[in-house]
Parts: C-alpha cells; sequence; structure tokens
C-alpha cells in the first residue's frame, strides 16, 4: 500500500500508550528497586530515569554496546523530544533498553547479565505451575480439531498473564469463544493440516503462558500437524516478562520436577524434541529492537521465507504485525499485512488499541454492548490467520 495510517502516539491525551508511560513504567523501576540490592549509583540513576519520564527529554544511550549505532540511529528523530512525544512503541522499547544499560546489563561488575526482571519472572512461573497443572492433566480426549481448538485457545487466554501490564485481567483459562472476537481456528487447522511443514514460533511472556505455548507446540508436533518448530526468544530481557532461553529452560526444568506424571512425562517429549532438534531456537536481536517486522533485517526475512506458517503470540508482535497504527478495525488484514514474507498466525488478547480484520456487524456490537476500554481490557481475543 502506498500510505499507512499515524502510528499510536504517547502524546495523545487519555490514551492507553500515555498511560502506560505515566503510570506503568514508573511502577516498574520502582518494583525492581524493591526486588534488588543496586549500588547506591544504580538506584539513584533509577530514580533520575523516574523523573525523566515525567515530562523530561529523553537521552540518548550512552555505554558502548553492538547495539549502540542501532539504538542511535533510531532514537535521533526524537532526540529533544520528551516521553509524551514519541511513537508509542518506541518509547516502550527504549525504556526497557535504557534500564538494562541503568542496570549495568552488558557492562562487568555484580550485575552483569542478571535479568532485572529475573524475580518477578520466578515468582510469576511459581504461581502459574499449579494452575496449569490442574488443567493439563484434566483435558479430555479429542478428535483432531478439537484438540487443535483446545490448545489454541490456552495458549490464547494465557496471553493475559503479561507483568508488562498488571491491570489486565485474570480470569478462566475455558474456551471463552464467545470473547474471540476474529477466529481464524478451523483455517489455520486446515491449512496446517494439508501443509505438514515447519513452522516458527515467536513466544511472548514467560510463566504461565510459556507453559500453554510448550503444550501447543508438543501438540502440535504428537499429532503430525508440524514436522518442525523454531522457537523465537528474546536475546535480552525486554518487557518484563517476554521469553528469553532461560525462561523456557526453567519453565522445562520446574516441568520436569512436577508432582504430576503426566505434566513430566510432557516436559520429557519436550527435551527429546529438543535433543532430536524438532524443537530449536532462535534469538535474533532484531527481536529486541524498536522496529516493526516492516522493517526486519533480510536475514530474519528469509528465514521466515522458508517456514510454512509463523505463529505469533501476544500483543506485542500483534502490534509489530501492524505497524502499531491507527487503523480502522475493519481494515482487511491483508491490506495490512501483505508484506509479511510467509503465512502467519496471531494469537493475542486485546491490551493495546489496534485491532484489525473485523467485520462491520462485530464493530458494531461492540462499540455498543462492550466496555468502554473493550481494546485494552484483555477480556478479548483474537486468533488472526494470514495466508501469503
Amino acid at each position: 500500500m502506498t500510505s499507512l495510517p499515524p502510528f499510536l502516539m504517547t502524546s495523545e491525551e487519555g490514551s492507553f500508550a500515555q498511560k502506560t508511560i505515566k503510570e506503568r513504567k514508573p511502577q516498574i523501576i520502582n518494583t525492581i528497586l524493591s526486588q534488588f540490592d543496586f549500588t547506591p549509583e544504580i538506584r539513584a540513576t533509577l530514580n533520575q530515569f523516574i523523573q525523566e519520564l515525567d515530562h523530561k527529554s529523553i537521552c540518548a544511550l550512552e555505554e558502548n554496546t553492538s547495539d549502540r549505532a542501532f539504538w542511535d540511529q533510531d532514537i535521533e528523530p526524537w532526540l529533544g523530544k520528551t516521553w509524551f512525544e514519541l511513537p508509542w512503541y518506541f518509547a516502550e522499547t527504549f525504556f526497557y533498553r535504557r534500564l538494562l544499560e541503568i542496570t549495568t546489563y552488558f557492562q562487568p561488575g555484580p550485575f552483569m547479565g542478571i535479568d532485572p526482571f529475573g524475580v518477578s519472572k520466578e515468582q510469576e512461573l511459581l504461581t502459574a505451575l499449579p494452575v496449569f497443572e490442574e488443567i493439563y492433566t484434566n483435558k479430555p480426549q479429542m478428535e483432531q480439531l478439537d484438540a487443535f481448538t483446545y490448545y489454541c485457545y490456552r495458549a490464547l487466554w494465557s496471553n493475559r498473564a503479561d507483568l508488562s501490564n498488571l491491570g489486565v485481567a485474570e480470569t478462566s483459562m475455558g474456551d471463552q469463544a464467545h470473547h474471540i472476537i476474529l477466529n481464524h481456528t478451523v483455517d489455520a487447522y486446515q491449512f496446517l493440516k494439508e501443509q505438514n511443514g515447519n513452522i516458527a514460533y515467536f513466544l511472548d511472556n514467560a510463566g504461565k503462558e510459556l507453559l500453554f505455548d510448550l503444550a501447543l507446540m508438543d501438540h502440535l508436533l504428537s499429532s503430525g500437524l508440524v514436522t518442525s518448530i523454531t522457537c523465537y526468544l528474546k536475546n535480552q530481557p525486554f518487557f518484563v516478562s517476554d521469553a528469553m532461553p532461560w525462561d523456557l529452560f526453567m519453565a522445562i526444568k520446574r516441568l520436569s520436577a512436577s508432582n504430576y506424571e503426566q505434566t513430566r512425562v510432557f516436559a520429557n517429549r519436550i527435551i527429546k524434541w529438543l535433543h532430536r532438534g524438532a524443537i530449536t531456537v532462535q534469538t535474533p536481536q532484531f527481536l529486541t529492537s524498536s522496529r516493526m517486522y516492516r522493517q526486519m533485517p533480510k536475514v530474519l526475512y528469509t528465514q521466515l521465507q522458508s517456514y510454512d506458517l509463523v505463529i505469533l503470540k501476544g500483543d506485542v508482535n500483534y502490534r509489530r504485525l501492524f505497524g502499531d497504527r491507527h487503523w480502522e478495525p475493519t481494515t482487511p488484514i491483508e491490506l495490512a499485512a501483505g508484506y509479511f514474507p510467509t503465512n502467519y498466525l496471531s494469537l493475542r488478547t486485546l491490551k493495546a488499541e489496534i485491532v484489525l480484520g473485523l467485520d462491520p456487524l462485530t464493530l458494531e456490537y461492540l462499540q455498543r454492548n462492550a466496555e468502554p476500554d473493550w481494546r485494552i481490557n484483555g477480556k478479548r481475543g483474537m486468533i488472526t490467520f494470514g495466508r501469503k
């Protein structure tokens, strides 16, 4: 297409984008201040960062790292602007990159390589395990389509467990099909059944969501719907609870130590998939950048072309797929994501204002009957399948 709608901006008065910078980001800093015994210098700089977020101009990175030139290029148009004059996605990603610099994640010292969100992630995993075990060990016997739907729905609703957005409601992990406002599950199943191919799985959050993602991946491989899965994980901490390889292996370790034999058997299958190469892991630096999938580097574009399907989990991947812009909700997904190099399946609960692909009647119903904040409160989900 020749033109794109404007970005969601933090300058939009009363928007969720503005609220995340004004309220949620200072909360995140205060949380890690309470969880870590940082040096006085780090603590002071974190408190200064809270002040900077409050209508002061953004500051460029100072440390010399492999991604410094990349971030310098992306921040250049916004230098001199405050945190309330930025594209929302850029503001969020740069916030997390600045946090890593301030906590000396990349620099020699006691906090080098220490995930500032690690404590919160571990707490979330411990809380999530009993929930997962209860659901997984009591799942019914199902035909293949019903089983695929079952695992997709649990993977979808587990996306509500997002440590970067604590305002999202935690509700039942049941089907809740009436809360899925766009549902291409059957189309995706039929496609996979015909292809029986290789897929990529772009994971989102650690903890509960990662556990149910693993369950979906195990089902896809065990049922023969796919032959291999490449997991795309973050190379460094991002959006509080985004999963890195460490989070993946910690989840498998916890599952392997479960009191439930069925859960332990499931964990052992995941380990076997990894050993056989049926599940592999990639961590491209692009995934922790401020850029949209429309701007992905050629090497990643070429990789994705080789997959029959890319599963994109969560709200941030949805935002990056469609550019985090002010699309009309009835905009066809083909118009907004026709650039994507292969077929995709997006599973996301609504935690951002961006929505596409709705039919006019569904949109009219939501506008008349749903809560005023239906686009951001996490109560509804979308399963969006796009064909190349």
